[in-house]
């Protein structure tokens, strides 16, 4: 399996959960926009991964105004307090003649990202303005 759809998997079911951040020390809450030319993405998957290499990647999903919020597991919303790297993914169904699934955000948003924040205690909001142009990966769909 893509480990992009895991990702989206892992969204889905902290979205089920409770939302009490609290439970987890050492979170920030985290929430911001995703736009690509400046027009909002939806449906994006976004990941922050702690630089240091600790375990703890915070996932969230876009919605249809690319406003999104992260969750660092099941009924705990935020992501790790530090330095993270960001992804972001955003895929689209394929036609008939081409299965499988799209990527549409350039690869230096996501497999090669370069995107690097800092989750701080408390509230942070952290807005992405990307730019289109330059290589897009295609996710190995094979075997999936």
């Amino acid at each position: 399996m893509d480990c992009r759809v895991l990702a989206v998997l892992v969204v889905l079911a902290a979205a089920a959960g409770g939302c009490n951040s609290e439970n987890v020390p050492g979170l920030g809450r985290v929430t911001g926009t995703v736009k690509l030319d400046g027009k909002p993405v939806p449906n994006a998957a976004i990941s922050f991964e702690p630089v240091d290499g600790s375990a703890g990647t915070a996932v969230g999903r876009t919605d249809a105004n690319g406003v999104y919020e992260l969750y660092y597991s099941r009924g705990n919303k935020g992501a790790k307090v530090g330095e993270n790297i960001v992804r972001i993914s955003n895929f689209q169904e394929a036609g008939e003649s081409t299965p499988g699934q799209k990527e549409t955000i350039p690869a230096r948003y996501n497999i090669k990202s370069d995107l690097k924040v800092v989750v701080k205690s408390g509230q942070n909001t952290h807005d992405f303005d990307l730019k289109s142009g330059g290589e897009i990966i295609q996710p190995n769909t094979e075997g999936s």
